[in-house]
């Protein structure tokens, strides 16, 4: 026992020996004797040049405490980089036996640096590359050594790593810490004012952590620049043993001010209940983030996997409800002209994410805008720009988005209207209506599907389409529509490679209701009844005019069970037949349309003008013929039409016989669409006279052929009769110069008898 005792005495004296020297030396040396030493250690060693000018004091035990006040540190002769009023640190001796770091502070106040990154990318936080000779020996030892022994490395990286000491630090508080970047590449100016307060900081615990930060960017002549503003809260933990962090309650709140932004300042806050970091795993997990910017709330839970080789990731984003035309109206951005003022108010979104840096898959993504719900998959390709997108949707009223349409009222001409119709049109051609570069940069695919839509007053059932889109062609094959009982069928390409772009397009339509489409579309209502169309089209512009204009093509239109609203051919032509008599009809006795059976026309279009030389229309009371032009571009038509009538049920009414009844009366229809369909059509006066002219000369030939052929009959008669007589005459003549001849040769031969007797 007696060795435990004098190990004891040792340790008991050792201990005394070096209290005694931490006494002397707090009571007799004076630490701001050793400044131009540190100096000059400083500049040779490492080639910094340090500035002290504050006194320095320090303390041993129980804390290891140092204090520096006035201190400025640059590199070489290079201006100061880092500058502060004061530094304290304090740190517990007897801890440290039990290999525990416990720091009762390290605070930091008015530190002050100024980084520089020249035109070359040189920082003067870097090295001067002319080290000191010191530092180039030191520099040939170490590259010596990894030279002769290359495996050196690997070894020390095999070596596990030692663990790190237990840490305990009370507070760590950088106050009013000033940073300046100036960086000559890229013409950018940095400058930020920032506070930050750890306590209780341990491992393997949570401790509280504020940061305040006043951040201004802007050129180099402080030009442009952008304000912000930012304060967080959070709770910090680090695991040193599974190379883990984990942060909470995390609360950023950031203002950001420039005359750059469409409103000034944006005020944003966001809120994280979780962040968890695991390093040899490269994860991390974000779980209960929400932002909150202008009115927006953005909800989201991020996974990302393999962050530091081959990141992935996978979210869930949230929108909650917002009005887009407030949001546009905070930003300062003009509001689109609307008809409906309740339209484009409310939206939401749900959008689940999952990728990495090669792909990212968007799926399901539902959004709701005012009544208007889509459900979307989406698949983007980021090396090269890829997409393929499907999109569901239903209860889509564009025309609640659209301008409302200028109507007349009770002070305006139609002369004003149309000038308003003339400016706003013009104002709108100013503008390309296919984004011609835009879809040069497409290349993906999209298909769609959607239910109850109405755009200019048409009302779509459902419309289904996939459109592929490479190197500015866009295909729509197929595009099908449901509409008005009927559907169409296209196949349709778009192509803007070239100056103009050029649109391809093969509609078929089949048994779509004619008169509520153009009653809705055009407010037309001039004709109904089932259509049925097939044909080929092709156009180019990129102005609904230039696409009008340049609009060729054949179809072959067919009409069934239809009529000619608001126009009657047959009363157009009694009033023609009228007129001509000097008449009048009994409009009472005729209905306000043309009905008929079919109609059917191939239709020739040349540069936006439309010809239908084949026009017929079949019907019970009417036959119709046509030909003519009409105009898109224009919105005009200039057309005849040739009627016939059918006689018998319209005698009352038009007291018409059966010789009028194999005529066609020439009808002419022109003018505007908008014209009114009762006085769009009228009779060609001057073409029922000379029908009229026509049928009387006719008829005055068939009379003088009649009297002709009768004369002729009576000729041939009298001839005939006197014929008769003549032959009778002549026979009667024969008769008698016969019986006279006779009478003459038996009186001679009673004569001879006579003689003879007499010689006798």
């Amino acid at each position: 026992m007696v060795w435990l005792k004098r190990i004891g005495m040792l340790v008991v004296g050792l201990f005394a020996v070096i209290a005694l020297l931490l006494a002397y030396v707090m009571l007799f040396v004076n630490p701001n004797d050793f400044k131009d030493e540190l100096k000059s250690v400083a500049l040779e060693k490492a080639n910094v040049s340090l500035r002290l000018d504050g006194d320095i004091s320090w303390s041993f035990f129980p804390w290891l405490g140092l204090n520096l006040e006035d201190i400025g540190v640059a590199l070489g002769s290079d201006p100061e980089i880092v500058q502060f009023d004061r530094a304290e640190f304090g740190l517990a001796i007897l801890p440290l036996l039990e290999q525990k770091i416990q720091v009762n502070k390290v605070n930091l106040v008015n530190v002050k640096a100024s980084l520089i990154k020249n035109a070359k990318g040189q920082g003067n936080w870097q090295l001067n590359p002319s080290a000191s000779p010191s530092e180039k020996s030191l520099n040939q030892t170490e590259t010596t050594a990894a030279t002769v022994n290359p495996s050196s490395s690997t070894t020390t990286d095999s070596t596990p790593s030692r663990a790190l000491p237990a840490i305990q630090l009370d507070e760590l508080r950088i106050e009013n810490a000033q940073v300046q970047y100036r960086d000559e590449q890229t013409n950018q100016l940095l400058s930020a004012v920032f506070n930050i307060q750890l306590n209780d900081v341990e491992w393997d615990k949570a401790w509280p952590m504020v940061m305040d930060i006043a951040v201004t960017q802007s050129d180099l002549q402080g030009q442009s620049p952008i304000k912000a503003n930012v304060s967080l809260n959070a709770n910090l933990a680090v695991f040193p043993e599974r190379e883990a962090l984990a942060l909470d309650s995390l609360v950023l709140s950031a203002e950001v001010d420039s005359a750059l932004l469409p409103v000034s300042p944006i005020s944003a806050k966001l809120k994280v209940a979780n962040v968890d970091v695991d390093l040899p795993q490269e994860n991390v997990l974000i779980e209960g983030a929400a932002l909150s910017v202008l009115g927006v709330n953005l909800d989201a839970k991020v996974q990302a996997y393999q962050v530091l080789s081959e990141p992935q990731f996978s979210a869930v984003l949230s929108v909650g409800d917002v009005n887009p035309r407030y949001l546009m109206t905070r930003l300062n951005l003009p509001v689109p002209d609307m008809s409906d003022d309740s339209a484009f108010t409310k939206a939401r979104a749900n959008i689940t994410l999952e990728g990495n840096l090669e792909s990212i898959t968007a799926q399901p993504i539902s959004i709701a805008m005012d009544d208007t719900n889509m459900e979307a998959n989406a698949v983007v390709d980021l090396s090269p720009l890829r997409w393929d997108i499907k999109v569901a949707g239903k209860n889509l009223d564009l025309d609640r988005y659209l301008p409302t349409p200028i109507t007349p009222n009770k002070n305006g001409s139609k002369e004003a209207i149309t000038a308003v119709q003339m400016e706003a049109q013009t104002a709108q051609e100013a503008d390309a209506l296919i984004p011609v570069e835009l879809i040069r940069g497409l290349n993906g695919h999209v298909g769609l599907v959607f239910e109850n839509i109405i755009v200019k007053k048409v009302k779509i059932d459902k419309v289904s389409l996939d459109s592929t889109q490479s190197h500015g062609v866009v295909t729509v094959a197929p595009l099908q529509v449901a509409l008005y009982k009927g559907t169409v069928s296209s196949k349709a390409r778009l192509d803007v490679r070239g100056k103009q772009p050029v649109i391809d397009v093969s509609p078929a339509i089949e048994g779509v209701q004619i008169q509520p489409l153009l009653v809705d579309f055009m407010d037309l209502n001039k004709i109904a009844g089932a259509t049925y169309l097939n044909g080929d089209l092709k156009t180019s512009g990129n102005s609904v005019n230039d696409l009008m204009a340049s609009l060729q093509g054949d179809v072959l239109i067919e009409i069934k069970n239809g009529a000619l609203v608001g126009t009657n051919l047959t009363k157009t032509v009694c009033e023609g037949i009228a007129a001509t008599r000097k008449e009048r009809i009994d409009e009472q006795q005729f209905g306000p349309d043309t009905p008929f059976e079919t109609m059917r026309f191939p239709a020739h279009i040349v540069n936006g003008q439309v010809s239908t030389p084949g026009l017929k229309i079949s019907s019970a009371g009417i036959q119709v013929t046509g030909d003519g032009v009409v105009s898109l571009p224009e919105s005009s038509l200039n057309y005849q039409a040739n009627v016939g009538l059918a006689g018998s049920e319209l005698d009352n009414a038009c007291r018409v016989n059966e010789k009028v009844t194999k005529l066609a009366f020439p009808i002419v229809c022109k003018g505007q669409f908008s014209d009114d369909p009762a006085g769009l059509c009228r009779p060609d006066l001057k073409g029922f006279g000379k029908l009229f002219a026509d049928l009387a000369k006719v008829e005055l030939t068939q009379k003088l052929d009649a009297e002709k052929a009768r004369l002729k009959a009576k000729e041939a008669e009298i001839k005939a009769e006197l014929d008769a007589k003549k032959q009778a005459e002549t026979a009667r003549l024969k008769a008698e110069l016969e019986a006279k001849r006779k009478a003459e040769e038996e009186k001679l031969k009673e004569k001879l008898k006579e003689k003879l007797k007499s010689l006798f």
